[in-house]
């Protein structure tokens, strides 16, 4: 373990803090978390009326639901260097006030919504690779309770978006005034994470990444094969949290809002599946049983929704949101617990959701595109079929109980 790493994992160890003191860097952690996916996340629900007040085709609207993943795939892998530059907890700072600048941003008309929208997933991007970081850095081997109510934090904020995106838009009087009101959240933990960084102003930075880390990654079986879970999964999850509401309506007839509600409904099953997941998994070296509990019930759900989607539509929008609610927290944990301390930690993690994003990044489009071609949301569903089947196989390879190499 490098120096800067001990030095980390002894002031994460440190028992002589009171333990309310020692809770606060949590809770902030966890509030950062909470702005993570509710800005983009009410986009979906309100696709309909954006498209209205700004004039978009579904085409249009379907690049806007595919440029988050797109800007998380190509931000994550500077995050490690602005952590070994600024510091960790300064370069979180950092991703929440380009978070923030974004949201006001949308304000903005057409032009508006999409620069706003590269900046805000821009910030998001560098949270999303160093909070498992932060988290190790403060917390050293509990790290993985901490991991878990941060993943849980992010599943809420989607499940918020969601479900809030419609009477936030209505209470506004346009979706996308009803967009801004979500920076009231990022002010709050903007202040927070910003006194935060100024307690450990002093803490030691992360050592720069090795020669070829970056590439090392795609060498390595055991990085190359988190990366590829983390990019299925996350494919799976936000083609569901763009399109299932439009899908509950077109199969099953489901109304605007109780579509929306459903999927909320959904999106909220990774909060508790957040909680557990990460301290169970972290207790066994192998994490096979888990991922056969993150994919079986989405491949349940989406044959569901192929061959009955009348007749249990919450049934089948459950089992995906349970699928997908284990598999994202499941995938942050093999980042933990594939790696050897904290720099390595932020590595994998810039890596594993670089490429992984860019990855899910085709999942919203090519199923906005597909629907558009054939007038259905069948070939959709069939191609996430395929997508979640692969995620099966490679995720119980990345389960199998080794560390990437040193070199990563």
């Amino acid at each position: 373990m490098t120096r800067a790493g001990t030095q980390d994992e002894n002031l994460a160890t440190d028992r002589r803090r009171p333990g309310w003191l020692l809770a606060l860097p949590a809770v902030v952690l966890v509030l950062v978390a909470l702005c993570l996916r509710a800005p983009f996340a009410a986009v979906g629900p309100l696709l309909g009326e954006l498209g209205d007040e700004l004039s978009l085709s579904t085409g249009a609207l379907a690049v806007v639901t595919a440029l988050p993943l797109v800007c998380f795939g190509l931000v994550s892998p500077f995050a490690p260097a602005l952590a070994s530059r600024l510091g960790v907890h300064r370069a979180v700072l950092l991703g929440v006030v380009v978070l923030a600048v974004g949201v006001l941003l949308r304000l903005a008309g057409t032009p508006g919504l999409y620069v706003g929208t590269v900046l805000l997933t821009g910030g998001i991007a560098i949270a999303n690779v160093l909070l498992p970081a932060a988290a190790r850095a403060e917390y050293g081997a509990r790290s993985a309770l901490v991991l878990g109510m941060i993943t849980a934090s992010m599943a809420a904020s989607a499940s918020i978006g969601a479900g809030f995106a419609q009477p936030l838009a209505d209470a506004a009087g346009s979706a996308v005034t009803g967009l801004l009101l979500w920076g009231v959240l990022v002010l709050a933990a903007l202040v927070a994470m910003a006194a935060l960084t100024r307690a450990r102003r002093g803490a030691p930075r992360p050592p720069a990444a090795p020669s070829g880390a970056r590439t090392a990654v795609l060498r390595d079986r055991v990085a190359l094969a988190v990366t590829l879970f983390f990019g299925l999964q996350s494919l799976s999850f936000y083609s569901m949290l763009t399109w299932l509401a439009d899908i509950l309506e077109a199969q099953s007839g489901t109304s605007p809002v109780a579509a929306g509600a459903i999927l909320a409904l959904a999106a909220a099953l990774g909060v508790p599946a957040s909680l557990v997941v990460p301290p169970l998994a972290a207790r066994r070296p192998s994490q096979r049983t888990w991922i056969l509990v993150g994919t079986l019930p989405v491949l349940a759900g989406l044959v569901g929704l192929l061959v009955a989607p009348e007749a249990a539509p919450v049934l089948w929008a459950l089992l995906y949101g349970v699928g997908t609610g284990v598999s994202f927290p499941l995938a942050m944990t093999l980042i933990l617990q594939r790696t050897r301390d904290v720099g390595q930690t932020g590595r994998l993690s810039a890596s594993a959701q670089s490429v992984g994003y860019l990855l899910a990044a085709t999942g919203p489009l090519g199923v906005g595109v597909l629907h558009e071609v054939t007038g259905g949301w069948e070939p959709g569903l069939v191609l996430l079929l395929v997508v979640v089947a692969g995620q099966l196989l490679i995720g119980l390879a990345a389960a199998r109980p080794r560390l990437v190499g040193p070199a990563v």
